[in-house]
């Protein structure tokens, strides 16, 4: 179990609570940021910034996901690997070479082109599965979840890593936990 504490206090919570934080989310999205907001770490990806809790998160979110939708760049600069039960699909603007291992019921979407719009490509292939979860660079990620209308969960070992990253993306930080060395917040 885990220890959370949020605006009603402490408490010990297993995986039934991180997926009841995306009740009622078709289209989930996610950036971990570092300690100072930044969403890239020495190696210029963003595996280096959380810890195992944010990896229990991540697997959260995915193991809920029947569609995880990335960009070309974050796909390359995260050394990509196929979901262990979603299916993944890859905006790039050049070709990309699919995961290693995907399963016999598990596809590799690779969507190689320009979009005028990509939230409405996203809006298009959600059509299709119950629950969808984004995974795209802030810059991207924002503009989607604006055009959306969803909101991002963003994930630190620092409360103060959020509150920046929020406040230099003109975002409000909701929901805000704190699940053992993870800070956590829903923000709009």
């Amino acid at each position: 179990m885990l220890a959370i504490t949020d605006s009603f206090g402490a408490a010990a919570v297993g995986d039934s609570y991180l997926l009841g934080l995306l009740s009622g989310q078709k289209i989930t999205a996610s950036l971990v940021v570092s300690e100072l907001g930044s969403t890239r770490d020495s190696e210029g990806g963003s595996k280096l910034l959380g810890g195992e809790t944010d990896l229990l998160w991540l697997r959260t979110l995915r193991s809920r996901a029947e569609l995880v939708i990335t960009s070309g760049k974050t796909y390359r600069a995260e050394s990509y690997r196929m979901p262990k039960r979603a299916d993944l699909m890859v905006f790039s603007k050049s070709e990309i070479t699919p995961p290693v291992v995907i399963s016999n019921d598990q596809s590799f979407i690779p969507k190689v082109g320009d979009y005028d719009s990509l939230a409405a490509e996203i809006l298009a292939a959600a059509q299709d599965y119950r629950f969808v979860h984004l995974e795209f660079g802030p810059s991207t990620l924002l503009q989607i979840a604006r055009e959306l209308g969803v909101g991002i969960w963003v994930s630190s070992l620092s409360r103060q890593g959020i509150e920046t990253f929020c406040e230099a993306s003109n975002l409000s930080a909701r929901n805000q936990l704190q699940i053992e060395d993870l800070a956590l917040s829903y923000c709009l």
